[in-house]
């Protein structure tokens, strides 16, 4: 009889923990709070609109990549799913210029001391980074100890390309981003560089740019909900039993052992339990006893959550490009205590997304602003305080095109409770901030010393996190809870 192995939360994390647990062997069921899968990796529609709600790019979209195994193993992507590499990547409009940032690192140099000549030595500096950080990619291995159907271990050849590059990422690692482009003198080019937040440390954003020029970071066809049904339909047709709708209350320990999960109306039993929900979320309301591996101590106490407000906007005007440059606002935004002095709009593109003469356009504003949302709603004042950004914003998209003024069909704020309420993350996180002080923290164990069976998944074991860690994480639940029953990991 096959072992019984539950798995919480059907993110990117709990659907390939869920998929690789059940081709390995086990009988496997997946619960989901919400009523479709894919947590933080989500669309939605909006009076005819599809936004696209996570994946702008995808890492491991390229087959020359170790995590892009996982995305085919999962169903995530396959040879019938196309993959586009938009190109320019990103721009920005700077007193009437617009500079571009493309996807070869070389194209993007020579562009960007065209616009600003006294900057070449740090753009050539910028090339040698991003050249010598190119070899490197995320790694994939086994967890110690697990028999594996295609066994992956770190080779000479990983060693290779890693070590040569280790001491631009001490040094990268000491800066933050906005450090880093402050040596810029051009402030146009400062800005287009920033497609990693500030506080980030420096060798996030050289890892973007290399992602970029090395053909990866491609975006599949249909974006998030296409994908994560993909790996839905993988799990069932491996047999996989999924509950949606459905939260799960507590996990059942007894005697050191997990028994299972209690759900509000019955207990569910299983020989392990894989928590994908989000760790700090999970940690604070899935345990009667509260765990006290050193780890998770770490966890809570390091973590600095990466929180924004998204704002979809769905406008009848067709525009063809991928992204609106950014540009410096005429007059700025304020809420919660920020001023937003630039915007810029990735252009959801591709069949589906708006209705024909229209076009969905997105952006994420940046910002921990967690604490004046749940206020504005424990006030009365949570829908007019998102009617009082919506307007702001509109203005400042009819300051700068005029020809949308009217054209606006729907505004729709997610704020950091919506994703709260949605995927039951702390303070509606979907990321882990990594600042110089974090660069060489290494990803957290996933197991519990004092509970047998229990394994945690998710970005935040992984930080900065995103959904090839998720990813990543995930396989690597489905590896521990193989090694402790001595199954073979297909």
């Amino acid at each position: 009889m096959s072992k019984k192995v539950i798995v919480i939360g059907a993110g990117i994390a709990g659907l390939t923990a869920a998929i690789y647990a059940q081709r390995s062997g086990f009988d496997v069921t997946l619960i989901e709070q919400h009523s479709i899968v894919g947590g933080m990796c989500t669309s939605w529609r909006r009076k005819g609109y599809l936004f696209e709600g996570a994946m702008h790019w995808l890492t491991g979209s390229s087959p020359n990549t170790e995590v892009h195994q996982i995305w085919r193993d999962t169903g995530a992507l396959s040879d019938t799913v196309p993959v586009e590499l938009y190109d320019p990547f990103s721009s920005v409009e700077h007193k009437g210029q617009v500079i571009h940032l493309y996807r070869d690192i070389h194209k993007t140099a020579e562009h960007l001391r065209a616009v600003s000549p006294e900057d070449a030595p740090h753009i050539r500096q910028l090339v040698k980074e991003v050249k010598k950080l190119s070899r490197m990619q995320m790694p994939i291995f086994d967890v110690k100890g697990v028999k594996a159907e295609h066994p992956k271990s770190m080779s000479l050849g990983f060693l290779l390309n890693m070590l040569p590059a280790m001491p631009t990422i001490n040094r990268l690692g000491k800066l933050t981003c906005g450090e880093y482009v402050k040596r810029l003198t051009h402030p146009g080019i400062r800005q287009l560089l920033s497609v990693v937040p500030e506080e980030y440390a420096a060798s996030s954003l050289v890892f973007t740019l290399t992602t970029l020029h090395t053909g990866d970071g491609g975006h599949p066809a249909g974006g998030s909900l296409p994908m994560v049904e993909r790996m839905e339909q993988t799990f069932k047709d491996l047999g996989g039993n999924l509950l949606l709708n459905t939260k799960v209350e507590k996990v059942k320990i007894e005697n050191g052992s997990v028994k299972g999960v209690i759900l509000a109306d019955r207990t569910l039993e299983a020989d392990a339990v894989i928590v994908a929900q989000e760790t700090i979320a999970a940690l604070a309301n899935l345990f009667d006893t509260p765990l006290s591996d050193p780890w998770l101590k770490t966890l809570r106490e390091n973590t600095k959550s990466t929180v924004c407000t998204f704002v979809s906007i769905g406008v009848r005007a067709e525009l063809p490009e991928s992204t609106l440059p950014a540009w410096q606002l005429d007059t700025p935004i304020t809420y919660a205590g920020e001023t937003i002095n630039k915007l810029g709009f990735y252009v959801n593109t591709g069949p589906g997304y708006a209705p024909e003469g229209g076009t969905a356009l997105t952006t994420a504003l940046l910002g921990d602003t967690y604490d004046f949302w749940k206020k504005a709603k424990e006030e009365g004042r949570y829908k007019e305080e998102k009617q009082a950004l919506a307007e702001q914003i509109s203005r400042a998209l009819y300051e700068k095109y005029p020809q949308m003024a009217g054209k606006i069909e729907v505004i729709d704020i997610a704020t950091p409770l919506t994703y709260e309420r949605y995927t039951g993350a702390h303070h509606g996180s979907w990321m882990t901030t990594i600042g110089p002080e974090d660069n060489m923290r290494p990803s957290y164990p996933g197991t519990v010393e004092a509970v047998q069976g229990l394994y945690f998944a998710g970005h935040r074991l992984m930080p900065p996190g995103g959904l090839p860690s998720a990813a990543a994480s995930g396989r690597q639940a489905a590896q521990l809870v193989c090694k402790q029953f001595d199954a073979v990991f297909r």
